[in-house]
């Protein structure tokens, strides 16, 4: 397929099915109304509305707007970010509530469909509207209160990266030294409330050994939202060995792709991660999420783009069903599995 033919074929698939981008920070919205944070001299100001308009230029159906429960305390490294200091009491959690205020804010004033059950996606794209699920990384805000995972569903939260950068109350960051040796007993209290509150798990930036104790005590599928598999040229401690990815997907995970600069220094480089992910995982089991605004030398900068990625699949030679579940079908049988997505709070 050539390149006029592949562009085609994409935007078709973007017109007839719904299409995810599973992580994603757009413009940086949850720096919004901040208090200070170490590393603000390092960012513009948010640039939410901009993103936005690049979300719907790109025909994206739905983005999990990913709010950052740790950013407060992160510093850049040599190595990249690491917490400066720890959290103060409660700080994680008026953190936590400033971000809900804001992502409220954005789908009003935006007139976004909030994503609450499956179906707002599907019949998002039916009207061709933009929809904007509600992430959390960092599961820092719980603190040791479980019950605010119940509150944190009823505002609207679908999907918690349980550790971000941090090693938290819940167990190790990939990027740190091991510090519990995997999830803590009070981590695994969290996951186990997670998902009877019908909350999506995401065990991106968790290590390997919280990831296997999460997806031990599973009753529902997991996600890694945003990563690419080790590779001679891709060693960063953010990358994760096909072992790592299999403990995930072997029990009806995804993946997704991320395009960040470890590893990785062209867009084209980023497409062979994703067919990487689906040579090592299968086709059912490899997801796109960006990461976008909030990740480090990104070869994929804009949602206007969007097309690019299933352009690029298609002239990889994968076919219409197998770039309709990597652009979204994956991500929506997962939320499917997810039982309480089926039907809205």
């Amino acid at each position: 397929m050539n390149a006029t033919e592949a562009h085609a074929a994409a935007r078709a698939v973007l017109a007839e099915l719904p299409s995810i981008d599973v992580h994603a920070h757009p413009g940086r919205f949850f720096m919004r109304n901040s208090p200070p944070f170490p590393m603000a001299d390092a960012y513009p100001e948010p640039a939410v509305e901009e993103a936005v308009a690049e979300l719907r230029a790109g025909s994206v159906t739905a983005a999990f707007f990913s709010a950052v429960a740790d950013h407060l305390v992160l510093e850049r490294s040599v190595d990249g970010l690491r917490p400066r200091r720890p959290f103060a009491p409660g700080e994680a959690f008026a953190d936590y509530r400033r971000q809900r205020d804001v992502f409220h804010g954005l789908v009003r004033d935006e007139g976004l469909t909030a994503v609450l059950a499956t179906a707002d996606i599907t019949s998002a794209h039916a009207s061709r509207t933009l929809a904007a699920a509600f992430a959390v990384e960092g599961g820092d805000f719980i603190e040791d209160q479980l019950e605010r995972i119940d509150a944190a569903y009823a505002d609207g939260v679908r999907c918690v990266t349980i550790v971000h950068y941090t090693t938290n109350q819940i167990g190790d960051a990939q990027t740190n030294a091991p510090l519990h040796g995997g999830l803590t007993r009070l981590g695994r209290e969290i996951v186990c409330e997670l998902q009877r509150a019908h909350i999506l798990v995401d065990l991106t930036h968790a290590s390997e050994a919280v990831t296997r104790d999460a997806v031990g005590i599973a009753t529902h599928p997991m996600i890694i939202s945003h990563a690419i598999l080790r590779t001679a040229q891709a060693q960063h401690a953010r990358t994760i060995t096909p072992e790592h990815a299999r403990l995930v997907t072997d029990r009806g995970g995804v993946i997704g792709a991320v395009p960040f600069g470890f590893g990785q220094a062209t867009f084209r480089d980023y497409i062979d991660s994703v067919i990487r992910l689906v040579d090592a995982l299968g086709i059912d089991h490899v997801a796109i999420g960006t990461d976008m605004h909030y990740t480090f030398a990104p070869v994929f900068c804009s949602h206007a783009d969007w097309v690019e990625i299933p352009a690029s699949l298609f002239m990889r030679g994968l076919q219409r069903d197998e770039v309709a579940k990597i652009m979204g079908g994956n991500v929506l049988r997962l939320l499917g599995t997810v039982s309480g997505l089926e039907s809205a709070a």
